[in-house]
């Protein structure tokens, strides 16, 4: 829902998609016509979607490359949560090495994206290189790799069917979080093993 002000009470409405095709919107005060434009945004950044908002100098691109980023922005491998060990997602990815970006809009800091970072700095020299000069393409120093530069993880939730398991013929089948010598597997654990 894109936030607006109605011109004519003042007040600030949450319209959707298909009405602001019906709708004549202002995006700045020198915009308004009367008698023609009903509702004006808040800020001009609004006109913007969220990832969009997020691109910095996007003024300065060309708009393909600035669609091409938005679809881009909804894949990285990101910082999802900070509650993995509470979550049962089937499957969630997550950058070990998270940076904050260094150009910055207004919009990162607007929605506090600090706590969930998107990604990682990296210096990059554009050049041509013995034939690997190829359009998405990137060679990586090894040591920065070694050291976790572009590191992820995969959580992933797996369910298993002990009662199915023993209906199998498989050997009987338990969690617990106690070994064969009766010690204790792991303090964090409760007594079942979950």
């Amino acid at each position: 829902l894109r936030p607006v002000v109605h011109l004519r009470t003042g007040k600030v409405e949450l319209i959707g998609t298909f009405e602001q095709l019906f709708l004549n919107i202002a995006i700045r005060k020198e915009d308004v016509r009367p008698g023609l434009t009903t509702h004006m945004d808040m800020s001009p950044m609004h006109m913007l979607s969220l990832v969009a908002s997020m691109t910095p100098f996007s003024d300065f691109n060309q708009s393909p490359r600035n669609m091409y980023q938005c679809q881009m922005g909804k894949q990285t491998m990101a910082t999802p949560c900070h509650s993995y060990k509470h979550r049962t997602d089937n499957k969630m990815y997550r950058i070990q090495t998270p940076q904050r970006p260094i150009v910055r809009t207004r919009a990162l800091d607007d929605y506090n994206t600090d706590e969930f970072p998107t990604g990682t700095n990296a210096i990059v020299a554009v050049i041509t290189y013995t034939g690997y000069d190829m359009e998405d393409a990137m060679i990586i120093n090894k040591g920065s790799y070694e050291r976790g530069f572009k590191h992820g993880s995969v959580y992933t939730t797996t369910m298993v069917d002990l009662a199915e398991k023993r209906m199998s013929g498989a050997k009987d089948q338990r969690f617990s979080n106690k070994a064969s010598d009766g010690s204790v597997i792991c303090e964090d654990l409760d007594e079942d093993g979950l």
